[in-house]
């Protein structure tokens, strides 16, 4: 049985080629084909173009007629041969659109555009203009090299002499060096300068983002426009999926660094960030070392160094931090970790291993902003510097150290007046301090 889906031109032939196609409702068909073919028929390429497009494009030669007002005068006195021959239509020229009395858009064809201007009761009109003659004058002839060249005031040249003047203009150009290119290693040592004056002058940390690199070296130097364009060009970007290239431009913001340090060995920016991260991924002295040597890192000491400068402003970096996020909302996370190991075996000095650290995480969400709320004096409530560490202790030290701080003994003769009335045994068992080694 055959498949009720699959599509056939309806002049099923050996001339069929082609997908088929259905004529849809908006599709001009010929008047001379009506009978042929109909809306919701199924054609092949060929059959659609031999009885839809080529026979529409045939009727429109035969449609297009002359404006010409004495176009069958100029038709009758030509001779035989050109009356038989299909002429083609070209716009009106301008100067001939009032003499004619004919619209802009009006069409008229070569026969009649000569014998208007041939035409005496034309000629004698005060609105003719005459054709602008092509004159070949010798003072108008330029030569450029081996090139001549025809100067012309109207600015008319035929097909072959508008390609050969294409043609050698290329050639010309070709020729031409171009002075004031910068070479490649000219704009690695402008870069270089840009990246040294970020890092030691201005203190600013490598930026890893592409667009953000483009647009600060195009920015500082104007020679820089388009460099880093080039070398992404250098990617085969075209073939490539936007994931893959994405990631090359992130690649490449490395390798321009890595070109600047070869040019100044100061700039260190991106391998002070690689060396800390394999010293903080647990790799060794040497290895680092070792990968200084291969140009990729710094060394192990310059990492120790840059910790030391990180702890040293650590304080302050969280002050910046909550200073420039002060009205978004913060998030503390505190991490009470405690790390209790018994020993086995245990030794007369310890039976076993207590840790205990805490881990604060401090952060914002830029798309939460705080939540106003003031007191009864119309105060807001939120401190306008942030997290306000002197508050913090002055706090403590007055409201929670004062009872944090007084002995056993005091508070054990502030808790007698609230049990006189409990019995003694329930009063010894509040008052006793419990020890739970195993020892004991």
């Amino acid at each position: 049985m055959l498949n009720k889906d699959i599509q056939i031109c309806a002049f099923d032939s050996n001339e069929c080629n082609g997908k088929i196609k259905k004529v849809g409702d908006k599709v001009s068909i010929p008047e001379t084909n009506t009978e042929l073919i109909s809306c919701g028929m199924f054609l092949c390429v060929f059959h659609y173009n031999k009885f839809i497009l080529n026979e529409n494009h045939r009727l429109e030669k035969i449609l297009q007629v002359c404006s010409h007002p004495k176009h069958e005068l100029y038709l009758n006195q030509s001779n035989k041969s050109f009356k038989q021959q299909n002429p083609s239509l070209i716009n009106i020229p301008k100067r001939l659109i009032n003499i004619l009395g004919l619209e802009e858009n009006a069409k008229i064809c070569n026969r009649c555009k000569r014998n208007t201007d041939k035409d005496p009761e034309y000629l004698q009109t005060e609105e003719y203009q005459a054709p602008i003659p092509i004159k070949s004058n010798e003072d108008n002839i330029m030569k450029i090299g081996t090139h001549t060249y025809a100067l012309r005031s109207n600015i008319l040249y035929t097909q072959t002499e508008l390609k050969q003047l294409e043609f050698d203009y290329q050639e010309i150009v070709s020729q031409i060096s171009i002075s004031n290119e910068i070479s490649l290693s000219e704009k690695i040592k402008k870069m270089s300068s840009i990246l040294y004056k970020n890092q030691h002058q201005l203190n600013q940390k490598p930026i890893y983002d592409s667009i953000a690199f483009k647009i600060m070296l195009e920015t500082a130097d104007e020679d820089l426009i388009s460099f880093f364009d080039e070398l992404y060009a250098g990617t085969n970007p075209n073939t490539k999926s936007d994931k893959t290239n994405e990631s090359n431009k992130k690649k490449l913001v490395s390798l321009c660094y890595f070109l600047a340090s070869i040019n100044n060995k100061y700039i260190n920016g991106l391998k002070t960030d690689i060396g800390s991260y394999l010293q903080t991924a647990g790799t060794s002295a040497s290895s680092i070392d070792t990968l200084n040597n291969l140009g990729f890192s710094v060394t192990r000491k310059t990492v120790d160094r840059q910790k030391l400068l990180i702890s040293d402003e650590h304080q302050e970096t969280v002050n910046n931090y909550c200073l420039q996020n002060i009205e978004k909302m913060f998030f503390l996370n505190i991490d009470d970790y405690h790390n209790i190991h018994r020993r086995n075996q245990p030794t007369l000095l310890q039976t076993h291993n207590i840790f205990h650290f805490v881990t604060i995480l401090l952060n914002s969400n830029p798309n939460i902003f705080k939540i106003s709320a003031y007191s009864s004096n119309n105060i807001s409530v939120h401190n306008p510097i942030g997290i306000d560490s002197e508050l913090i202790i002055k706090n403590i030290n007055e409201i929670f150290m004062s009872k944090l701080n007084k002995s056993y003994y005091k508070q054990n003769e502030m808790w007698k007046q609230f049990l006189t009335e409990d019995s003694y045994e329930n009063r010894m068992e509040l008052l006793t301090v419990h020890n739970y080694d195993g020892r004991i």
